[in-house]
Formats: structure tokens, C-alpha cells, sequence
């Protein structure tokens, strides 16, 4: 009887130790699982030709995206113009009279968009004709020219301010 409480003694620490085994097999398996994944990402990356990013890229790529947002800003207006500011401008030089001259073009994109022509004339009544061709143009939804230009104050110098979708 002693023989058979030792035997069923020993099978019960037998059993607690295998389960204790257990127990400790599927703790390691956990934890050593994400180990085995990342090294297996890792290898397939090699194999692929990729490289992890370093903080140094990472810094970099930012810095270019930062730079390429800028310059959308900067274009945007441009691109989303109805016409190139180049048509627009060769346009308003191209009805202007032949005693008229320009020194100075500003183009200004925006809603509306703005182009101001500064120069001389030789007579006033050359400036008028000028304002009075822009005007019968539709780009220009307004033609803005000084009083003193107009009635001869300015001694021939005058500035036009073109407003349009342009």
C-alpha cells in the first residue's frame, strides 16, 4: 500500500512539473514570437531591396515635403488662372497707341487678379485712348487710371490698374 501512495505521489509531481513545463514553454513562445516576426521582416525587406528609415531621412523627407507645399502655394494662384498672366499682359501692351510707352508691369494673382501698367505718354488724349481700348476688353472687369493722369497734371507719367479673372 506504501508502494502504491509513493507511485501516485510521484505521478502527481510528475504531472505539476509537466504542466509547470508547460506553463513556461507557452510564456516563452509569447514572448519570443514578435522577436521571430521582426527578424522575418526584416530579412524580406533585405530581400526586397528595402531599408528602414532613419531619423535623418525621416527629417529630410520632411523638409522636402515642407519646401514642395511652399511652392504649390506660391504656384497655385498661376496654375489656376484662366489665362497665363503672359497672354494678358501682351494683350494690354498690344492696344495701347503708338505715343504711349511702358516702363514698369506689376501682376499680382488673386481673385480678382491685378496687373498695373506704369509709364509716359506724349499727350493725354493718347492716355485716354488707351483706357477707353482696355476698357472695351472683357478680361478687364475694371480700368482704373489717376484724375491728374488724365487731365494732364502728371506731365505725361500715368499708372493703369487692370482688375479681371485672369
Amino acid at each position: 500500500m506504501r508502494r502504491d501512495i509513493e507511485r501516485y505521489e510521484r505521478a502527481r509531481y510528475i504531472l505539476a512539473g509537466a504542466l509547470v513545463a508547460l506553463v513556461c514553454a507557452g510564456i516563452t513562445f509569447v514572448l519570443l514570437v514578435p522577436s521571430y516576426l521582426a527578424t522575418l521582416l526584416d530579412a524580406q525587406h533585405a530581400a526586397l531591396g528595402l531599408t528602414p528609415i532613419t531619423p535623418a531621412q525621416q527629417t529630410s523627407d520632411s523638409a522636402a515635403i515642407a519646401h514642395a507645399n511652399a511652392l504649390i502655394a506660391v504656384l497655385a494662384p498661376i496654375a489656376q488662372a484662366s489665362s497665363t498672366p503672359t497672354d494678358v499682359i501682351t494683350d494690354a501692351l498690344s492696344l495701347r497707341p503708338s505715343g504711349v510707352r511702358i516702363d514698369q508691369i506689376i501682376y499680382q494673382a488673386g481673385t480678382p487678379s491685378s496687373l498695373i501698367l506704369s509709364g509716359s505718354a506724349d499727350t493725354n488724349s493718347e492716355i485716354n485712348a488707351y483706357q477707353r481700348a482696355l476698357s472695351n476688353d472683357p478680361r478687364f472687369a475694371s480700368v482704373t487710371i489717376p484724375v491728374g493722369a488724365l487731365v494732364g497734371t502728371d506731365g505725361g507719367r500715368f499708372s493703369v490698374t487692370l482688375l479681371g479673372t485672369f
